[in-house]
């Protein structure tokens, strides 16, 4: 099912020869890898290939046109931004068009109602700096200053700057939706006119569909035009500072500063993040992993690993850190006032104040999240929930734990670190990240076996995840967590694309991968159908590499 020439030439009348190229080493370009975030893993090397051709529109009605084409020629194609989530985000599926979208840089700044409405092309520091620039602040997601806005939105795009200010998604407004059939569905306000201020519109919201609870991927339909909502912040812009690439942006500490404490034990660390909730204070709350602060001291690979391997599971088990950020959004009053309360209650809950760089402003841009790496060669997140602190404290300690009996070697050595954790939404809400990192150079397949195994220990405990669900096989958590979850997702699949060409086989990639992975089917012991509810042409992919 090549893409044969006459849908190649239909496609150039589209979109012009100077954006369209099926050449071979332009197609290696857009391959998952090989460094990074997911890289590495078994379900790249199993599941992604690459793309027969890459087309580059420039507007909403290019992507209508080029999607009419896919679907009269029947071409399985991939919605592309950034590409940071690594294999997830790529091409899985033989002669798949690959339809970037970096061209479309449409950014209209509306400042009267603070926000800003952008194409898929816009990327999270031109969309912070533009903020900054009109006083505003938005949360950037964990992707990191790199990343496309619209796709960390839809995907997962969580922030650790949401204790005060809410979850990123939030944030989404008027929403334009090219289908796979290529007819163009507008969300929100945009329903009934050409403003997207409003979130809401009439009829159904189908935001929440799009995303999931860690976003599909793309595989309903391409997202062309987002609002995203900004929120007031200082009025001086962040100014930068220092020459490249030890740069840092210069905050007013009358305004903004990051103060952490020591405390004796892991209920008072937990017990001052909910006070500070409940006294509705602070913009971040958070516990870090301990290695992040090796990998801040280190200059280089070999000096993070002398800091680090300096540690144990005791002298961990005995540092507890909260780690508080504190924004006076409206005046210096109001950081006044938050600086005392936070004293009081960390008083309360015998901490000490440790040694801050007061304006580390890493968490205000989210720039460094491509290099929490380097010190490994590759890390992902096998865990993210949103849910209670205390559940998220339960979470990271249990996951921890198998990591050190059965994992470890060759994943990384964090000896028993739970992962990080921290506020949400003014302390309503808890939120739990356990990453694990890895040497490419290693046996990789434990990677993956860990990440299912993670899985099975939510189901079986009872525990609430954000990865059960499309992150993880439809079959295993479907029956168990739903009960017909999967069954639900499949319609719905079946429903916007029912050819199946909108980045197959999305949402049963994971079902795919661990059958084709000879290393995980001993994992298998869940009933699996024998054939998937595909259409014919696609159900081919569920064969064996």
């Amino acid at each position: 099912m090549a893409i044969s020439t006459q849908a190649y030439k239909a496609l150039e009348r589209v979109v012009g020869a100077k954006y369209i190229s099926d050449d071979p080493a332009i197609m290696q370009g857009y391959k998952s890898g090989p460094g990074g975030y997911e890289a590495g893993l078994g379900y790249e090397r199993v599941m992604t290939v690459l793309p027969a051709a890459v087309a580059l529109p420039k507007d909403t009605d290019e992507v209508q046109r080029i999607v009419k084409i896919c679907s009269r020629y029947n071409i399985p194609y991939v919605p592309y931004a950034t590409g940071f989530y690594g294999p997830k985000t790529h091409c899985h599926v033989d002669d798949e068009l690959i339809i970037d979208m970096k061209r479309m840089q449409h950014f209209v700044w509306d400042e009267k109602h603070m926000y800003a409405d952008i194409g898929p092309g816009i990327i999270y520091s031109s969309l912070q700096q533009e903020a900054f620039n009109k006083g505003c602040y938005g949360v950037i997601g964990g992707g990191g200053a790199q990343c496309s806005a619209i796709a960390n939105l839809l995907g997962d795009g969580w922030s650790p700057i949401s204790l005060k200010i809410g979850l990123p998604h939030r944030r989404i407004l008027g929403t334009e939706l090219v289908l796979p059939d290529g007819e163009l569905v507008k969300m929100g306000s945009l329903s009934n006119c050409d403003d997207p201020f409003w979130g809401e519109g009439p009829g159904p919201d189908l935001r929440c569909i799009l995303r999931g609870f860690t976003g599909l991927r793309g595989c309903l339909g391409i997202v062309t035009r987002m609002a995203v909502k900004y929120l007031p912040f200082i009025q001086e812009s962040p100014k930068p500072q220092g020459i490249a690439p030890n740069t840092s942006l210069a905050l007013d500490e009358k305004r903004i500063r990051w103060i952490n404490y020591q405390v004796p034990t892991k209920a008072d660390q937990v017990n001052a993040m909910y006070e500070i909730g409940a006294a509705e204070i602070g913009a971040a709350c958070t516990k870090v992993p301990v290695f992040w602060r090796a990998i801040a001291k280190a200059e280089d690979k070999e000096e993070f690993w002398d800091i680090w391997l300096k540690e144990s599971e005791e002298t961990l088990a005995n540092f507890h850190l909260v780690r508080v950020m504190l924004i006076g959004y409206a005046n210096e009053e109001q950081m006044d006032y938050e600086l005392r309360v936070l004293d009081d209650i960390m008083q309360e809950c015998s901490g000490k104040p440790r040694r801050t760089k007061p304006s580390d402003e890493s968490w205000l841009k989210n720039a460094d999240s491509a290099g929490m790496w380097l010190m490994t060669g590759s890390y992902v997140s096998v865990e993210f929930v949103i849910e209670s602190l205390n559940q998220s404290v339960q979470h990271g300690e249990s996951f921890a734990a198998l990591k050190a009996s059965e994992y470890t070697p060759p994943l990384f050595p964090d000896f028993g670190d739970p992962g990080w954790f921290q506020n949400f939404e003014s302390g309503h809400q808890g939120y739990s990240e356990f990453l694990i990192y890895w040497d490419q150079d290693e046996d990789t397949s434990y990677v993956d076996r860990f990440f299912l195994q993670t899985s099975k220990m939510n189901i079986e405990n009872n525990y609430y995840s954000s990865h059960l669900g499309p992150h993880q096989p439809l079959f295993l958590t479907g029956p168990q967590y739903g009960p017909n979850y999967h069954l639900w997702l499949l319609k719905v699949k079946n429903e916007f694309d029912p050819a199946w060409i909108c980045h197959p086989p999305v949402p049963l990639a994971h079902d795919v991968f661990v059958q084709r992975a000879e290393w995980m089917h001993d994992m298998i012991d869940w009933e699996v159908p024998e054939k998937f509810p595909m259409p014919s042409w696609a159900a081919t992919i569920t064969k064996e590499a």
